[in-house]
């Protein structure tokens, strides 16, 4: 009967370890990385259409329409975003900073 501690000194302990380790670091990564293509999708949206239009603020609505991303994700976007920032007095909508 193996004990506790063999399991863990045990190679496919080890390599399973390895493969959680590597699964989740790809994982972050691509989350990371999906996250920053589409945020600089929303910037770019926003930074075009303030260039044509007197108005500042644009609704999440407009903004998941454009650039075909779920308003939850357009929401969440936003708000971690540094450059955007949300109308204090209608919660969903947003504008550029800086």
């Amino acid at each position: 009967m193996s004990t506790f501690a063999d399991l863990v000194g045990s190679k496919e302990f080890l390599a399973a370890l390895v493969v959680l380790v590597v699964g989740g670091v790809f994982t972050a990564a691509l989350k990371w990385y999906r996250d920053n293509r589409d945020g600089k999708r929303i910037y770019t949206y926003l930074l075009e259409s303030r260039a044509g239009t007197e108005w500042t603020f644009r609704s999440t609505h407009a903004i998941s329409s454009h650039t075909k991303l779920s308003e939850s994700r357009v929401e969440n976007l936003c708000t971690k975003h540094p450059k955007i920032k949300r109308n204090e007095k209608e919660k969903q909508s947003w504008k550029l900073i800086g």
